[in-house]
């Protein structure tokens, strides 16, 4: 105990130095117990110093390591003390680790700006609704529990790029199972395609997963996500390279890449801010917003069939639905019931009546979408049976079609409804969402 003590004493001494120099940050760790520097302590305050840097006009930092465990003093461009503690306020509650630090805010006086001066409720307890001193001061806690949720929290914060690869493998599959697939490659035909089977798609599937991962880390930062574009396009091409690479050369996800990556990037930028599920459509609002432009300034010498059909048809693809929130998806969720697999179906129905095919229009034309779009739609209202839909599949597979782009969406739709049903769920049993 003596040595926090004198550990305060000495970060309250190098505060009221540094106070001479403008307004200053504490950043430390609420650690419970005595030991407070450990390996949680460290991963905890080095991903939160990572925060403070982006999130302030930081001009000089300085590390200390003593009893309090590790600290960090930062002294600020800033002149506006209520603004920084708001921010910090914010960061404490939003933040996923927020709720493992306190980032006190000093301007003038070696006396924080509290809570109360701005109207702000007290703090709460990690594992109640109680005020987090009262529950300190009666001690209803035991360390030990206390512990135990600091070390599974952290943990949880570094999983969570990888337990979303979990769910982008899970939806691919799903996508590539659904049948009947209307043209599309499936485990019980190849469909309307000559240089692709089921073993293809799997080769595929098994080289996205690990760049899905690099989109994941890519969004998991305090970098706000509008400025990510040019580092994800660079993922998106070794990505596709690769898949080339592994698919000899055939096209098996390219549409794909670019919209389960955006999905992923805008997921994982949800749960990093602790945002509602609707957050993800706004974030790939802004991630995709410059992607339009790019049918704008097209070299003609490497042109994508979805380029191709711009400048034949002017239809923007993906492009443009992405860049719309994905509205396709936003509905298809409605139709998608992943306890009963036969709505994979529908729900692809639904999305090939929409859906702007640009793989139905490079292989047919506008006629060709129209014909699947009107098909698809007159299942949507007057309903169907197995034996018409196989009935249809079989006409799609003899005239060639093959809806390339509605299946990038359905397999984006099956992504989200698994973020929405299962990761979000399976998180807030143990991280209760309680400020």
């Amino acid at each position: 105990m003596n040595k926090i003590l004198e550990a305060r004493d000495n970060r309250v001494s190098l505060i009221e130095s540094l106070l001479k120099k403008g307004i200053v940050i504490s950043l430390r760790c609420n650690y419970p117990g005595k030991n407070k520097k450990n390996r949680y302590t460290d991963k905890v305050i080095n991903y939160m110093n990572e925060v403070i840097k982006e999130r302030f006009n930081v001009s000089e930092s300085q590390y200390i390591d003593e009893g309090e465990g590790p600290v960090y003093l930062y002294v600020l461009t800033d002149t506006r003390s209520k603004g920084v503690k708001l921010s910090a306020i914010g960061i404490e509650n939003q933040h996923l680790l927020g709720r493992l630090v306190d980032i006190d805010v000093y301007d003038k006086t070696i006396k924080s700006l509290s809570r109360h001066d701005f109207q702000v409720p007290s703090r709460k307890c990690y594992l109640c609704d109680e005020e987090a001193v009262n529950c300190i001061v009666h001690k209803r806690h035991s360390l030990e529990t206390l512990i135990h949720f600091f070390h599974q929290t952290v943990d949880l914060y570094e999983k969570l790029p990888i337990d979303i690869i979990e769910y982008t493998n899970q939806a691919m599959l799903y996508e590539l199972f659904t049948y009947p697939s209307f043209g599309l490659v499936s485990p019980y035909s190849s469909g309307a395609h000559q240089d692709m089977d089921y073993f293809t798609f799997i080769d595929s599937i098994s080289v996205l997963n690990k760049y899905m991962l690099q989109f994941a880390y890519l969004a998991y930062q305090e970098k706000q996500i509008e400025k990510m574009l040019d580092e994800a396009i660079n993922i998106g091409k070794v990505c596709e390279k690769e898949m080339f690479c592994k698919t000899k050369g055939v096209n098996t996800h390219k549409g794909l890449i670019f919209v389960l990556g955006t999905l992923v990037m805008s997921s994982i930028k949800m749960f990093y801010h602790n945002d509602s599920f609707d957050k993800i459509f706004e974030n790939c609002r802004i991630i995709t917003k410059n992607k339009l432009h790019e049918l704008n300034q097209i070299d003609d010498n490497k042109l994508s069939n979805g380029e191709k059909v711009y400048l034949k048809y002017q239809k923007e693809g993906v492009r443009k639905e992405a860049s719309l929130g994905f509205p396709i998806i936003q509905e298809a969720l409605k139709y998608l019931d992943l306890e009963n697999k036969d709505s994979l179906i529908k729900t692809l129905i639904y999305i090939m009546s929409l859906c702007e095919d640009t793989t139905i229009i490079h292989r047919k034309g506008l006629d060709g979408l129209e014909y699947v779009k009107k098909t698809m739609n007159h299942l949507m209202k007057e309903g169907f049976d197995n034996k018409l839909l196989l009935k249809i599949n079989d006409q799609f597979i003899k005239e060639g079609i093959s809806p390339g782009g509605s299946a990038d969406l359905l397999c984006g739709t099956i992504f989200l409804s698994l973020i929405k049903n299962k990761m979000i769920k399976r998180r807030e049993k143990w991280l209760i969402k309680k400020q």
